[in-house]
């Protein structure tokens, strides 16, 4: 079974996923040039609780159960109070990419992105052994070199979240699971699935209540309710500033932002607005050099994925899961009117979906308030 097409009631490799995945660990290390024993886990950029999670997963499973040393490592900072939260309450551990020495691992595990994702590194010096995902490859199809050959790659598209994929591994291991994986893997799927209200499958409800009960509790308070500092607040007012609401649509397009994860909480925050089914939001991240959009809609809109690919037009790199989608697109320069540019596109590829022509609109569009 082709393990990219596996419904969320399926299992790939044969329903034997644990075994598979040990064998294809134990083959790259095996075939490695170099003397080392450990493996690298990595992630997308910028990290969410789902991706942090299942890093968590993937390390426990290979220290835990196949006995093989793993450490992860993460490119981009982590901005938003409660990923920040996540890493700090639960201790965890994550080397800087950028100072790693690559000689030191024998293989590489990719979780919660693949190979092809804009804000995603892959190392070409070190083999890419896993990959652990849910969310639809971005279409590039004749860009670039041959898609590589990766020999363990779990990607379903009817789970909520990575983390799910990586309880139902552990699940078969056997192994009991301590209180910090539990907790990281449990905070992975229930903001994921917005506490199983959004893209949950059956599989993801079984994991997000097995978690919870091995889960520190006390803990799970202290990340869902940190601190947030100063700057939230301001560009929380220039948000509810900038935002116009056009029919079922919010659009939000913020210039530029302090950090990427910002535009990811406020299309979450603007599709609970009354009569709202789908939210776009978009600013410029000066750090990452690149214009960062994210897509939500409600159950009554559909799905996000094609509507990111209509207004991306063949612009960026994007990809998605059900009712939530992200996108983004390079820049070299990041002044005002190459971010104004791009914003301009952008609102007139979202109206035009609505059958809405910009011209017709008001200058100032309609306010929220």
């Amino acid at each position: 079974m082709n393990s990219e097409k596996a419904s969320a009631s399926e299992k790939p490799f044969g329903g034997k996923p644990l075994e598979h995945l040990r064998e294809a660990i134990e083959a790259g290390r095996r075939q490695a040039t170099s003397d080392s024993d450990c493996l690298l886990i990595l992630t997308h950029r910028g990290p969410d609780p789902d991706a942090i999670g299942a890093c968590e997963g993937v390390r426990f499973l290979c220290d835990q159960v196949f006995g093989v040393p793993a450490k992860v490592a993460t490119a981009g900072e982590i901005h938003r109070a409660e990923n920040l939260a996540l890493v700090r309450v639960l201790g965890l551990e994550f080397l800087n990419y950028d100072h790693i020495d690559h000689k030191g691992y024998f293989g590489a595990v990719l979780v919660d992105t693949q190979p092809g994702f804009g804000h995603t590194i892959v190392p070409e010096d070190i083999p890419l052994l896993a990959v652990f995902d849910h969310h639809v490859v971005p279409n590039t199809e004749g860009e670039g070199a041959p898609a590589q050959v990766i020999p363990h790659k779990d990607v379903r598209l009817g789970i909520g979240a990575t983390a799910t994929i990586l309880y139902e591994y552990l699940r078969e291991s056997g192994k009991p699971m301590d209180a910090t994986t539990a907790t990281a893997l449990f905070c992975g799927i229930r903001y994921d699935t917005a506490d199983l209200s959004r893209n949950a499958s059956p599989l993801d409800e079984e994991a997000f209540y097995a978690t919870f009960r091995l889960a520190d509790r006390e803990k799970i308070t202290t990340i869902n309710n940190p601190p947030l500092p100063r700057v939230y607040y301001s560009e929380l007012h220039s948000a509810l500033s900038l935002a116009k609401q056009h029919g079922a649509l919010v659009i939000c397009l913020l210039g530029k932002v302090s950090h990427p994860e910002f535009v990811a909480e406020m299309a979450d925050f603007f599709l609970r607005m009354k009569g709202a089914s789908w939210v776009v939001v978009g600013g410029a991240s000066e750090k990452e050099g690149s214009y960062v959009l994210s897509l939500r809609t409600d159950y009554a809109f559909g799905n996000a994925y094609p509507l990111m690919e209509r207004i991306l037009d063949s612009d960026g790199s994007f990809g998605g899961h059900g009712h939530i989608a992200g996108g983004r697109i390079a820049m070299d320069d990041i002044g005002e009117s190459s971010v104004a540019s791009i914003e301009r596109s952008i609102r007139k590829r979202a109206l035009a979906i609505l059958g809405t022509n910009e011209d017709d609109l008001p200058p100032e569009g309609r306010p929220l308030s």
